[in-house]
């Protein structure tokens, strides 16, 4: 079964001693996400002024067209995934790994910004494409392409229409589980709304690395159940490939890492196993965030 509480405690294992990389940079995540959003929300802002001016008898000339030109948009939307790729880089590299990783590890996953520009696009075109069909295909969409980051940011040799096609396989199933995994952390996001966004710099790194979690056993479900192969897969990212290596026995130990056997399934199976990863303490999890 798909057991998003063994996720989230497996993950909570995962950042424990760890939580300055991925503090710093979901800071820097932040950061640029809101400098990229600011120019939309002064427009926004802007035009609420006007509207309020003009209903209170202040003779002010209302535009209908936004002042942000097209390229400022298309430049936010590139940087999104640029930033979005290196930012599942970073999760992917803990996932494999049990010490503690440096911040050059984030700015590593900054070289795949051709795959994260390429990807991002690709998948924000056919969201939209479903969502002018109706708000709920485009939703529902948006999570069968959900694995699309993670393959492009683990496997070199997937290009991005074949990494959309492969997260589409892998999540058959498994949408409403993942929609659910989401939902899970709603308190905490409205707890963070409270702090004025600083719990987010510890609740983001917890969510992103869960749904690592939750990509390493979809993936292992898919090749077992062979829904995908390994050879769909190709090889990892050397860089990860050497983080491995640096502690043989750190994806069975600290991730449910597909290679690992982590998450078993028989081919004959649709389901998980229930046999969680073993942790750094030689436990199982169980209970949940």
């Amino acid at each position: 079964m798909f057991d998003r509480k063994k996720y989230k405690e497996i993950a909570k294992k995962q950042l424990k001693g760890r939580w300055k990389t991925p503090v710093l940079a979901t800071l820097v995540f932040m950061l640029v996400f809101g400098a990229v959003e600011a120019p939309e929300v002064i427009d926004s802002l802007s035009h609420s002024q006007a509207v309020v001016n003009a209903a209170q008898g202040v003779s002010v000339h209302i535009s209908e067209e936004s002042t942000v030109s097209p390229w400022v948009s298309l430049g936010a939307i590139l940087l999104e995934g640029v930033c979005l790729i290196a930012y599942t880089y970073l999760f992917l590299v803990l996932s494999h790994t049990r010490e503690p990783q440096p911040f050059s590890v984030f700015i590593r996953g900054f070289t795949l910004w051709l795959r994260g520009i390429l990807g991002f696009l690709w998948m924000l075109l056919w969201v939209v494409l479903w969502m002018l069909l109706f708000f709920i295909p485009g939703f529902v969409k948006a999570y069968a392409y959900s694995q699309m980051f993670f393959i492009l940011a683990e496997c070199p040799d997937v290009g991005v229409m074949k990494a959309l096609r492969m997260s589409k396989a892998m999540t058959k199933g498994y949408k409403w589980d993942l929609f659910v995994l989401d939902l899970s952390f709603l308190g905490w996001a409205l707890l963070g709304a409270c702090t004025c966004g600083i719990l987010y710099l510890w609740l983001l790194p917890y969510i992103n690395m869960t749904q690592t979690n939750a990509y390493h056993a979809l993936k292992a479900q898919a090749i077992r159940s062979g829904v995908l192969t390994a050879a769909d897969f190709g090889r990892v990212q050397p860089a990860l490939e050497d983080s491995t290596a640096e502690s043989a026995d750190a994806a069975a130990a600290a991730a449910p890492a597909a290679d690992a056997g982590a998450y078993g399934a028989s081919a004959s199976s649709t389901e998980f196993t229930d046999t969680p990863p073993a942790l750094d303490d030689g436990s199982t999890p169980g209970g949940s965030f």
